[in-house]
């Protein structure tokens, strides 16, 4: 006996960019801080530096095969994931000798207020801190440039310059 099932095709739905957005910064905040909690758990504070050592030296080197290696190609590149990735309000000011990456919202810094909200233990502050000292000035160090930071209320302004 034949039977024969019926089968229908089922649109797949867009996602608003905001949501997807929201989404990149979950999963990139949630791949970073699980992977870097393991490490420490594991190889303690020493092991943890060294990773995130690993992890400044292996963007600086992106930087560098891309040919991104002046403050302001740099500074536009960084910019540019923030914003389309992350959904940050951000602007690049160029000044004379020096760059600006004015983040008005930084969508990583919504990413760890919203990871509070729902009971993890992750610090927007406590975020910052890792994201300026343990990857940023170690990127720029790499790539021999020099980087200011003010933190803002909702996000920070970069001053990056030449050493």
């Amino acid at each position: 006996m034949l039977v024969c099932v019926a089968k229908r095709m089922t649109d797949v739905p867009d996602i608003p960019l905001e949501q997807i957005q929201q989404r990149v910064v979950a999963m990139w905040m949630g791949s970073f801080y699980g992977s870097s909690g393991y490490v420490a758990r594991k190889l303690g504070k020493k092991g943890l530096r060294e990773f995130q050592d690993i992890g400044a030296r292996q963007v600086a080197a992106t930087f560098k095969q891309l040919g991104l290696t002046e403050p302001e190609a740099v500074a536009l590149a960084i910019a540019a994931n923030d914003k389309n990735l992350f959904g940050s309000v951000v602007e690049v000011i160029v000044g004379k000798g020096f760059v600006e990456i004015k983040r008005h919202r930084c969508g990583l810094m919504e990413g760890a207020k919203s990871f509070a909200r729902v009971g993890a233990s992750l610090i927007a502050k406590e975020h910052c801190k890792t994201c300026v000292e343990s990857h940023w000035q170690k990127v720029f160090s790499d790539l021999k440039l020099k980087m200011e930071v003010e933190h803002t209320e909702d996000g920070c302004v970069m001053r990056i310059s030449k050493h």
